[in-house]
């Protein structure tokens, strides 16, 4: 995962957009050796460096696996219309400490869709909403 949102893999994004340096979007279609329909990296350089986040779209398998992590700890839940989102820190691996979104939204046609996105502090304290990413 890490190794093709890093661009480390030579897998070519399906969409690689730069709104006025604002924000870096890299979108994947069904990458190779990630069981996922979609891999999106988001990056903000405009407010800093560590502003950016993973987000996996239909993941098969568990949460933690996806970023090396054995234990998560839960911060807090959101539901709203329907949609509904855990907030976890990563208690271990590579990406210790970052936080992990964990839900399902609705993508433009209404459909439920199952989402994990990892998030730097940085990250999380804007707030993204996944479903934006997902239209």
């Amino acid at each position: 995962m890490w190794s093709i949102a890093s661009g480390q893999s030579g897998q070519t994004p399906l969409m690689d957009t730069n709104v006025m340096g604002e924000m870096v979007m890299r979108a994947w279609v069904a990458p190779r050796g990630v069981p996922v329909q979609g891999l999106m990296f988001i990056y903000m350089p405009k407010l800093s460096t560590n502003h950016w986040a993973v987000m996996l779209v239909e993941p098969q398998g568990q949460a933690g696996e996806f970023f090396g992590a054995r234990s998560l700890k839960f911060v807090r839940a959101a539901k709203k219309d329907g949609q509904t989102a855990n907030l976890y820190t990563l208690g271990d691996g590579m990406f210790r400490g970052l936080y992990l979104l964990d839900g399902k939204v609705k993508d433009r046609k209404g459909k439920l869709m199952h989402f994990l996105m990892l998030l730097t502090p940085q990250m999380a304290q804007q707030e993204p909403d996944p479903a934006q990413f997902l239209k």
